[in-house]
């Protein structure tokens, strides 16, 4: 409740419930923990299946295009889960309900292409449409703009410089034997993907 010249007035609560009393808290909690309990295997552990956003086909297809690996029926069935997650305006997002995201939707289509499918097909025209009216590829992540480099689709001249010689820093710089995760898992394959600049021109007549 708020004051305003005199007249009590009702607020909208920004977060969440604040009606709720310390026996509804509770009630929560209590069927919260009997929903995990339950889904609990005798043998004491849990299971369940480990989901990600697209991103992880996507890149899977890519990877394996790089590399000249991957059997063809795995990456068949990455193409049809990636492209079962595409939202009705032709993007991708990265999180259930999410709006589309940019650099996943660029992913994703160039993912699509590798997979043999047309521009003219209309879930590439709703997915082009969509990121061209979202700023285009210049609007991506630094990451989706090295993946386009190793396709030939973008210029590694026009992506930052992960020098490998970073390792050569001071430790109060960035240590590359850090346990962090930005280095471990960011920064080394970026300097790596500097240094080697992959490349693998995938033939396609009529893309865009």
């Amino acid at each position: 409740m708020s004051i305003q010249q005199g007249r009590p007035q009702s607020v909208t609560p920004r977060f969440g419930r604040l009606d709720a009393d310390l026996a509804d808290v509770q009630s929560a909690a209590v069927r919260s923990r009997e929903f995990l309990l339950s889904k609990q295997h005798p043998d004491g552990y849990w299971c369940g299946e480990l989901e990600g956003d697209s991103m992880l086909e996507a890149d899977y297809i890519y990877l394996h295009t790089q590399l000249e690996s991957g059997d063809p029926g795995r990456l068949k069935r990455a193409f049809a889960e990636m492209m079962r997650y595409q939202n009705e305006d032709g993007s991708w997002s990265i999180y259930p309900g999410g709006p589309g995201n940019i650099s996943l939707a660029v992913k994703c289509y160039s993912a699509a292409k590798i997979m043999g499918l047309t521009a003219d097909d209309p879930r590439m025209v709703k997915c082009r449409e969509w990121v061209l009216a979202h700023g285009g590829v210049v609007a991506c992540n630094t990451f989706t703009k090295m993946y386009l480099c190793g396709l030939g689709e973008y210029d590694y001249d026009a992506v930052p410089a992960i020098p490998p010689e970073i390792v050569l820093f001071p430790k109060w710089f960035s240590s590359i034997s850090t346990k962090f995760l930005v280095v471990t898992s960011i920064l080394v394959p970026l300097a790596i993907i500097y240094a080697k600049k992959p490349f693998k021109k995938i033939p396609r007549a009529g893309y865009r």
